[in-house]
């Protein structure tokens, strides 16, 4: 290329191809401008492999297209970030048994030990590995693991007994009706 200023002239020309194409590919505006503009500073980068008196906006396409592959490659690896999801196609409203299972749940979450409470709580709610809660705690992980097995047998229980005292009255009724 005998010039970089020739050479921006041809990118600036191709940018609204550019453009049309990315969104054509990604569905979104602001996703095909960041794609552009990406594969533009790569197309800055590699200059010197352009050949002149080739098709630039060819070029530039293809380079486009390959970016565009190459970021789709990375993102099912990676899983994106969850603002991305698009939630009304999983979120449903919940039933009222759901409402009421959730309810009796977190009853029972409460009136467990603090020392069970906390250790549900870094794994199962803030995600920590059992070595992180290790850490935090000061102890072995087999120390976390065997504690955070008693608390969830602890908390099972607790729902189970409900349920089951729940169920008993209405086996009465049945069999009171029945009778």
């Amino acid at each position: 290329m005998e010039t970089t200023t020739e050479f921006r002239e041809l990118l600036i020309a191709a940018l609204p191809h550019m453009r049309a194409y990315a969104r054509s590919l990604t569905g979104s505006a602001d996703q095909a401008d960041d794609l552009v503009q990406d594969t533009a500073l790569r197309l800055m980068g590699a200059q010197e492999q352009y050949r002149q008196g080739t098709n630039f906006r060819a070029w530039a396409i293809a380079a486009l297209r390959n970016r565009f592959i190459d970021l789709r490659r990375r993102a099912r690896f990676h899983g994106g970030s969850i603002d991305d999801i698009d939630t009304s196609l999983f979120a449903h409203p919940a039933s009222q048994e759901t409402i009421v299972y959730f309810e009796e749940t977190a009853r029972e979450f409460w009136r467990l030990t603090p020392a069970h409470r906390e250790i549900i709580t870094m794994v199962g709610i803030n995600g920590m590995s059992y070595e992180q809660v290790a850490q935090v705690l000061g102890c072995p992980i087999g120390t976390v693991r065997s504690r955070l097995a008693r608390a969830r047998a602890e908390l099972q229980a607790a729902i189970d007994g409900r349920e089951a005292a729940a169920a008993k009255p209405a086996a009465r009724e049945r069999a009171r009706r029945a009778a």
